[in-house]
C-alpha cells in the first residue's frame, strides 16, 4: 500500500508540471532585408595595346606624317560580360565628327567596324547588332572600331592640333 501511495503521490507532483504552460515571451516580428544586384551586362573597350580604358582616357591620338599622302588609323575592341536570365539584343550605335582645327581645316575620318562574333553583325556600316546569350559569359569580343583619317596630295592643310570626338550610344531591342 505504501508503494502505491507513492506512485499516486508521484503522478499527482508530476502532473502540474506537465501540464504547466511554456511561459509566453511577447511577439517578435523579425525583418529579413536582402538585395541582389546582378551585373547583368557590361561592356569594356580596350585600346590597340589591349588595356582596358575608361571614360576619362578613352581618347584616340594621331601622329600625322609629313608626306604628301597618308593614312592614319587607331582601332579600339569591344568586349562584354554578362549574366542574364534570358536571351536579350542590343545595339552599340557610333557617331563621329570630323577632327577640325579651324572652320576651315578639316580632316575627314572614317569609321570602320568588324566583327568576328557570330552573334554580332555590324549594321548600316556604323552598329554593332548584338545577341547575348542567357547565362554567364566573361569577356566576350563584340567588335573592332577602327577610325582613319587620309589625306590626298592634293589636300593642303594648316599645322597645328586638330581634335575630335565621336559618341557611342547602347539601346536595347531589336
Amino acid at each position: 500500500m505504501k508503494k502505491l501511495l507513492s506512485i499516486v503521490l508521484l503522478i499527482i507532483l508530476f502532473l502540474p508540471l506537465g501540464a504547466e504552460e511554456m511561459p509566453k515571451f511577447p511577439a517578435a516580428t523579425v525583418y529579413l532585408v536582402g538585395e541582389i544586384k546582378p551585373k547583368d551586362l557590361a561592356i569594356r573597350i580596350y585600346n590597340e595595346a589591349g588595356e582596358e580604358l575608361t571614360r576619362e582616357d578613352a581618347l584616340l591620338s594621331f601622329v600625322f606624317p609629313n608626306l604628301e599622302e597618308w593614312e592614319v588609323s587607331q582601332s579600339i575592341y569591344f568586349r562584354y560580360s554578362s549574366h542574364l536570365a534570358k536571351q536579350k539584343a542590343g545595339k552599340l550605335i557610333f557617331q563621329i565628327g570630323d577632327l577640325s582645327l579651324d572652320d576651315v581645316n578639316s580632316l575627314r575620318t572614317s569609321l570602320e567596324l568588324t566583327s568576328e562574333n557570330l552573334l554580332t553583325f555590324v549594321e548600316n556600316g556604323d552598329t554593332f547588332h548584338t545577341t547575348f546569350p542567357a547565362g554567364p559569359q566573361d569577356d566576350v569580343p563584340i567588335g573592332k572600331l577602327t577610325v582613319k583619317l587620309r589625306k590626298r596630295a592634293e589636300d593642303v592643310f594648316s599645322a597645328g592640333m586638330y581634335a575630335g570626338s565621336f559618341m557611342i550610344n547602347y539601346t536595347e531591342g531589336s
